[in-house]
């Protein structure tokens, strides 16, 4: 189970209201029943010690262990921001963190919500949308060992303390990532979308890259080059001639 300074993170993530829990089956998914319930007031962090059952994105499974951060950020809905483009204002905050708590300029992001480094996932992110709040969900790999993942994972995943070459603490990570999640938030309510898809791109692992797409369960997958994203974060994906804009979906690399 990861230890968290509890005082120290409550006086450190405000305006952020602190849940505390030492362990939960999903952040998301209690944060949802929580404001369900009308016990949760954004902004508000949901925090487990451990997380057994996390989601991604298309019902696929999170895995954590003991460092690895399991969070979710309760938001006021910002009518201003699609759903589809909060994954993209949160993942850079994120991308921005990492880089700052591991001294390491070369983590980079993979539309929708990935973290990756050297192409291994460092962390990902869920947001959804419930009642009026947007929650954002990250999970990421701070002081996680990959070889204590189960084997099919052992070489796809990596850590902010294997970049960094020491362990972090746990609590001054997440108080980064709060800090960086706000900085964004404001920046993406004063500046212009296309200004933070600039900077998106920038640090974007799949531009250039051929990958296969699949939108639904029931169209068959899109081939084609990454070309970036279009001015409302769509990946513009470039096959037999034609530019696709696509707003979500699974991607592989080729």
């Amino acid at each position: 189970m990861n230890s968290f300074d509890l005082p120290k993170l409550r006086e450190a993530v405000k305006p952020f209201r602190l849940y505390w829990y030492p362990r939960l089956r999903s952040t998301n998914d209690h944060a949802a029943v929580l404001r369900k319930r009308g016990n949760l007031f954004a902004p508000a962090i949901i925090l487990a010690g451990s997380q057994t059952a996390g989601r991604g994105r298309g019902g696929n499974k999170w895995f954590s262990r003991g460092g690895s951060l399991t969070v979710t950020f309760a938001l006021p809905e910002d009518h201003r921001i699609e759903p589809h483009q909060l994954p993209l204002i949160a993942g850079l905050a994120a991308r921005a963190a990492a880089a700052e708590l591991t001294a390491d300029n070369g983590i980079q992001l993979k539309w929708p919500n990935d973290l990756l480094y050297n192409w291994k996932k460092l962390g990902g992110l869920l947001c959804e949308r419930v009642l009026k709040a947007d929650l954002v969900g990250i999970g990421l790999n701070i002081n996680l060992d990959p070889a204590e993942a189960p084997p099919e994972l052992r070489t796809k995943i990596t850590s902010l303390a294997k970049i960094r070459g020491q362990p972090l603490d746990m609590t001054d990570a997440l108080i980064v990532l709060a800090a960086h999640l706000r900085v964004t938030l404001k920046r993406a309510a004063s500046e212009p979308f296309a200004c933070l898809l600039r900077e998106y791109d920038a640090h974007h692992g799949l531009l250039g890259r051929e990958v296969s797409i699949t939108t639904s369960a029931d169209e068959p997958a899109t081939y084609g080059q990454v070309e970036g994203l279009d001015d409302i974060g769509r990946l513009l994906l470039r096959s037999g001639g034609k530019l696709h804009h696509i707003i979500s979906g699974q991607v592989q690399l080729l």
